[in-house]
């Protein structure tokens, strides 16, 4: 179906895909594996059509049952790709409308819904998203939803292109632990119909269906061949690690902090309502001195939201209120900015200024999306240092739209931190890393816990070694356990 042939890809003048030789067949599966920066989104871009082999850089041939071409108009017809890149446009152009809506334009071809549908197009459109156990989504504006809902939603979009390809860039990312099981259920009934390619950053948990397996590392093929036995998802479902012990909200042993402590954030009887959907519901907590939090709880339960709120982007309905007696004239925007600092997948996806790795840590001094101003010598100091700090000094000078996507997130928590903020909030900052990478942002992460800062992050992880001492789940907009 796709031929390559001692293929080379260069972007923005430099190769990161080197001497590539590989073919798909039909009825392979294959898995792709790779750490950051490994080339594998360029791979899979050059397989759906969306980049060339350099000049001279070897051929690529697609075959789908008539005369071999080695321009990439059919395949843009036959393959469907489905990635950050393609989440990250929805909301940076804002495209905010229903699932049902962004699956339909998929049965239309379309980037965006641009006709009425009728009534079989709607039915197939409700059925892809019932396929993915998402139809209680139809209705649901898109842009509300959790990174990993959004996820699901495209890849049903995907489906109703009825492609011979799908290609699935890092699917799982953001994804909780049940819909990470039913979505390799879902890539397991689509291969028996669709040729299916997925990303991912180690050979673990993989679906039951891929069956071959091809490893990149700095552009470079390093391993061809099947899937080993040891990397598919166990047939019977994962429980939780115990080891902790959960109270709920209120308390004796929810409340056990230093009586000395003072309050940095207080939430009293909050509701946010998204549209007309109430999003959280009769929220009370406190932050206090010395406390790092850890948010968990499924896709869609809240945890952006709670983020957002105390972020300020958010108020609360009538009746609630969010104060801020840690923090000093919370009242400016910019003053607040300095001292609560945010990192997201939304800040990631709307910042597409064309700048470089420095002067993006850089930005983070004025809260500016691009460096604004000459930065004084102290500045220009830090910024070095984070460089250094967070493993990005040969990418100084890259542009950000160059990175992978788990290069680019440290990019934006190293920019974060230049005002050693009073609070850090992380939304999904392991999202897209690979087990190096997430080992080095969790060192820093304690890094900036001992330099003052406090953090509230929001995770699908279970395990991780930052220093969190207080827990919270969030589920259907409400907190349902706190741990001390």
């Amino acid at each position: 179906m796709i031929i390559l042939r001692d293929v080379n890809v260069a972007l923005a003048g430099r190769t990161v895909l080197h001497d590539l030789n590989w073919a798909l067949i039909p009825g392979q599966h294959w898995a792709v594996i790779g750490a950051n920066g490994s080339g594998k989104t360029s791979f899979l871009r050059l397989l759906a059509g969306m980049l060339w082999p350099a000049p001279g850089g070897g051929t690529r041939r697609y075959d789908f049952g008539g005369e071999l071409q080695t321009d990439a108009i059919q395949a843009l017809g036959k393959i469907t790709l489905v990635g950050h890149e393609l989440q990250d446009r929805y909301t940076r152009l804002g495209w905010n409308f229903d699932a049902a809506d962004v699956v339909l334009s998929g049965l239309a071809r379309t980037d965006v819904p641009r006709r009425l549908p009728n009534a079989p197009d709607r039915i197939r459109a409700r059925g892809l998203l019932r396929q993915l156990k998402l139809l209680h989504l139809a209705d649901r504006p898109f842009l509300e939803l959790s990174r990993g809902e959004q996820r699901r939603v495209l890849i049903a979009r995907g489906l109703a292109f009825k492609p011979s390809v799908l290609i699935l860039d890092e699917p799982v990312a953001g994804l909780d632990a049940a819909s990470r099981q039913a979505l390799n259920e879902t890539i397991d009934q689509i291969s028996e119909h669709t040729t299916v390619i997925c990303s991912y950053h180690a050979a673990a948990n993989l679906p039951r269906s891929l069956n071959r397996m091809l490893r990149l590392k700095d552009g470079h093929v390093t391993e061809c061949g099947p899937v080993p036995a040891s990397a598919k998802a166990p047939t019977v479902p994962v429980t939780t690690v115990p080891g902790t012990t959960t109270t709920a909200p209120g308390s004796a042993a929810d409340t056990r902090r230093d009586p000395s402590a003072n309050a940095i954030i207080e939430i009293e009887h909050a509701n946010v309502w998204l549209e007309h959907r109430r999003a959280l519901a009769d929220i009370n907590w406190t932050l206090y001195d010395g406390e790092h939090w850890q948010l968990t709880g499924p896709n869609g339960a809240g945890k952006s939201t709670f983020l957002r709120l105390l972020h300020g982007q958010l108020r609360p309905a009538k009746g609630g209120t969010v104060r801020f007696p840690g923090i000093d004239n919370p009242d400016n925007v910019w003053s607040l900015r300095r001292q609560i600092a945010w990192v997201s997948p939304e800040l990631q996806a709307g910042y597409w200024y064309p700048t470089n790795v420095r002067e993006c840590i850089a930005s983070g001094f004025d809260s500016s999306i691009g460096q604004t101003r000459r930065l004084k010598p102290d500045e220009s100091r830090l910024v070095e240092e984070l460089l250094e700090q967070f493993e990005l000094a040969e990418l100084a000078e890259r542009n950000v739209k160059a990175l992978s996507y788990g290069q680019f997130r440290r990019v934006l928590i190293a920019r974060a931190v230049v005002h050693t903020p009073k609070v850090l909030l992380l939304d999904e900052p392991w999202e897209g890393l690979d087990p190096g990478n997430l080992d080095l942002v969790t060192r820093q992460l304690n890094q900036i816990i001992e330099r003052g800062s406090q953090l509230i992050c929001a995770t699908h992880l279970a395990i991780n070694g930052a220093h969190f001492n207080r827990e919270m789940r969030i589920e259907k907009g409400r907190i349902v356990t706190m741990t001390s």
